[in-house]
């Protein structure tokens, strides 16, 4: 199955630049999952009532081609790409009026029993093989993080409005924190190409997050931990908007 969704770039979603800010596109990909799955009645909420358990996003991987400007419309399609034992990915790309990629994301997703905290199989929460839709999205593999230490770059405490449905940091406010590290002068001239996060664990109210960074390989590396324990690995690889305007 694929899910079709017709967008348009409102104020809200905007940046200083008047254009989809960078999450605005991860809030589109995450309301498109979201939709597709509840299309199929398994989606986090059914997964909550019905079987007792969470989908969570355990990765996210996201290239940007042209972040569309405000009140342009542009078309999403989702679908699920692939599965494993214990995971489903589901793929999305956004399209301009023209026919043109905007952006693309690969989501992969695991299920988490709400009593016992251990991964569930996805076919215990209603997914079944034939919702796949083998034609998955090219240049979305996942990129494998070091292992190394960061020195810690600020500290930021989660609150009230950081968290989900579940009582957990929603898993985009983890982006924000990290984008917040840049001025924004720096954002404005360095466009976004690429950025991925991998979430390796949970965090909630009232926790201290620490944001530690590293340069390696023309990509920028940010480390989210708490208490010593790592929760978030995020990837930012960027241009300078003079050479990215270039392009088109």
């Amino acid at each position: 199955m694929i899910y079709t969704k017709q967008c348009t770039v409102t104020g809200s979603s905007c940046d200083p630049e008047v254009k989809l800010s960078v999450i605005a596109v991860f809030n589109t990909v995450e309301d498109c999952v979201t939709e597709l799955l509840g299309s199929m009645g398994i989606d986090g909420v059914t997964a909550m009532k019905k079987y007792g358990a969470m989908w969570v996003f355990s990765k996210n991987n996201i290239r940007i081609f042209r972040r569309p400007e405000w009140l342009e419309e542009f078309e999403v399609r989702c679908f699920i790409s692939k599965h494993s034992a214990l995971r489903i990915f589901v793929d999305t790309e956004a399209r301009d009026k023209a026919g043109q990629p905007l952006f693309r994301s690969r989501v992969e997703i695991c299920a988490l029993d709400l009593e016992t905290g251990k991964i569930r199989k996805p076919d215990t929460l209603g997914f079944r093989t034939e919702m796949e839709h083998p034609e998955p999205l090219e240049g979305l593999d996942f990129f494998r993080f070091p292992k190394e230490p960061a020195d810690t770059l600020e500290s930021v405490t989660v609150r009230t409005m950081n968290l989900d449905y579940c009582s957990h940091t929603n898993n985009i406010e983890y982006v924000r924190f990290i984008l917040n590290t840049y001025p924004s002068e720096e954002l404005r001239e360095r466009a976004i190409e690429h950025i991925e996060v991998h979430y390796t664990g949970q965090t909630f109210e009232g926790d201290v997050l620490d944001i530690g960074r590293l340069g390696r390989d023309g990509r920028e590396l940010f480390f989210i931990t708490c208490r010593g324990k790592p929760i978030v690995s995020c990837s930012i690889a960027a241009a300078a908007a003079a050479a990215r305007n270039a392009a088109f």
